[in-house]
């Protein structure tokens, strides 16, 4: 008996040792203070033009918090001085917007700068006209006025347009913009007018006039006009940035695609010269965009890097070739994909 008891003894001692160094290693754990988070990575990112709806994923990224989880604090700057190409290359901000055949032509004269995904997946060039005019598709240019930045990427469409269309050029006349309003085509001064589909057509529709539009990724000319791009020496240094940047606005991309209304009020928040009816529609005709029948929101597919390239140089605008498939990357979108 004594055994045991001796036994049962020296057990209880060592429960109670257990307790008593669980307690004190407890109390130290309370009492050392909590690592403090790390302080979020700052992004700048350079957009295009002014805010609007276009730009509707990154606030949906913002608003909903996934920059956040991915420990960002983003800042969206708008068009200023100097180009999107131009802030990325001086590292002025880490992420730019440009079109393809904008980043094509930088990358021609040296600008290490590389695509990561696109806003739109189809082209919003549209060339539209009053539908009392009865122009409805790229054989009715023929013997009409039509106004075209041609120093734009809209100028590029036009004449790839008629190209693929087998138009001659000296049969349409080319009308070159001076401004940005539609102004010339309502007077009658010309017949058509280049546009975003999303935009001008909407300011159009809500004044009262019914318009035709003729869509230029419906004939095969898709150019993107807002790809979302970085530096390559982001993309060696910094993969990790660039992964968790783009997951975060791929998410707010398809926020966008599920709610395009509450997308259209968080251009208001940034912009107060929008309205919330023409940005509702906006983003509406912007959703086959976005996301295309097949495809999900953000991916970009070589043969329209090769298409844009094969323009520039049918168009004289590149003098010599140049590889386009080191214009773009798309191991991101890959990544966040298969995850």
């Amino acid at each position: 008996m004594e055994v045991k008891d001796q036994s049962q003894k020296w057990l209880a001692l060592g429960v109670v040792g257990l307790i008593t160094a669980l307690f004190i290693t407890g109390c130290s754990s309370a009492n050392q203070p909590a690592a403090a988070a790390a302080p979020a990575t700052s992004v700048n990112v350079q957009l295009a033009w002014v805010h609007g709806s276009e730009y509707a994923g990154f606030y949906e990224a913002e608003e909903k918090g996934y920059y956040a989880a991915e420990n960002l604090a983003v800042k969206l700057n708008e068009l200023g001085d100097t180009s999107p190409i131009d802030q990325v290359v001086n590292g002025k901000a880490d992420f730019g917007i440009t079109s393809a055949d904008t980043l094509l032509l930088a990358r021609a004269k040296g600008a290490p700068v590389v695509a990561i995904a696109t806003i739109f997946q189809r082209s919003p060039v549209a060339f539209i006209s009053l539908a009392e005019k009865n122009i409805s598709r790229p054989q009715d240019l023929v013997g009409k006025r039509v106004l075209v930045h041609f120093d734009g990427t809209t100028g590029l469409v036009y004449k790839a347009l008629l190209a693929a269309q087998g138009i001659d050029p000296s049969k349409v006349e080319g009308v070159p913009r001076t401004d940005f309003s539609n102004k010339q085509l309502l007077d009658g001064e010309v017949d058509v007018s280049d546009a975003f589909i999303t935009n001008q057509p909407v300011h159009l529709a809500q004044e009262g006039h019914e318009i035709n539009a003729i869509l230029a990724s419906d004939y095969g000319i898709d150019i993107y006009a807002n790809v979302i791009f970085t530096s390559e020496t982001t993309i060696a240094n910094k993969s990790e940035l660039v992964e968790r940047f783009l997951k975060a606005t791929i998410q707010g991309i398809q926020s966008v695609v599920q709610n395009p209304k509450e997308a259209a009020a968080l251009a208001l928040a940034r912009n107060a010269d929008l309205k919330l009816e023409s940005e509702t529609e906006s983003m509406n005709r912007s959703l086959p965009l976005l996301s295309p029948a097949g495809g999900n929101p953000g991916t970009m597919r070589p043969e329209d890097w090769e298409i844009t390239h094969q323009i520039l140089l049918d168009q004289g605008v590149l003098d010599k070739p140049l590889d386009p498939k080191t214009a773009y990357n798309l191991s991101f979108l890959g990544k966040i994909y298969s995850k």
